[in-house]
């Protein structure tokens, strides 16, 4: 008997709003089978790397390291995540920031999207693996639309964004500040091939990326 060709695992993107529960879609995903690769992740470690370090301080000044690292000339620098972001997306009504923003990104994203690259391929070259989430924040803007087979919309009322990103603690005029330098979420909700509700019900959540699963895999 011929053997079955091996279906390629689905890869899933999630977009969104700030705030609207897509690290909580992500973990569900997780716990339902998928691999995850989380550009966040990638992106902590790629901010550690010594020629990133160096090319952000010349960037962007000693301001952004932490402060026992910036005190002491003879210790590693060290990027201080909340001095960087402050620094970036902070002020969004100063002519500047876009170009801060865009500097950063061409420091940090091609080692990113190479890194992640490969575990994209290393994932799919593995026969356990049928389903990955490809968990990147700027999905879309980072040029990974192509990589996904499915993206998913997570679409939360901004009441319930704001109240969710005061508990990392951000304002709401911050949160209004950071997603102003993103794609509108109109564009992503369009360019989404699916539309996952979170009201903030769990268990709904759940039985609804149950669901999107199912119709993909054909059940």
């Amino acid at each position: 008997m011929k053997e079955q060709p091996r279906k390629k695992p689905i890869v899933i993107g999630i977009v969104g709003g700030i705030a609207c529960g897509k690290s909580q879609v992500t973990q569900m995903l997780s716990e339902m089978g998928a691999s995850v690769i989380s550009a966040d992740k990638i992106a902590h470690a790629v901010l550690c790397l010594p020629d990133i370090v160096q090319a952000l301080i010349q960037a962007f000044g000693v301001g952004i390291l932490t402060d026992s690292s910036a005190a002491t000339a003879s210790s590693e620098p060290t990027i201080d995540r909340k001095k960087l972001g402050a620094l970036v997306f902070g002020n969004q009504t100063e002519s500047n920031a876009s170009q801060r923003r865009k500097r950063l990104e061409s420091i940090v994203h091609p080692r990113i999207r190479k890194i992640a690259k490969s575990q994209l391929e290393s994932m799919q070259a593995l026969p356990s693996v049928n389903t990955i989430v490809l968990d990147a924040p700027l999905l879309i803007e980072g040029g990974w639309l192509p990589f996904c087979d499915k993206v998913i919309y997570v679409d939360a009322p901004v009441e319930l964004r704001e109240a969710w990103a005061m508990r990392r603690g951000w304002s709401a005029e911050e949160l209004r500040n950071r997603e102003s330098a993103q794609m509108s979420l109109t564009d992503k909700k369009k360019m989404a091939t699916d539309v996952l509700q979170n009201a903030s019900d769990l268990n709904q959540l759940r039985i609804g990326l149950a669901q999107l699963l199912d119709s993909w895999r054909g059940k």
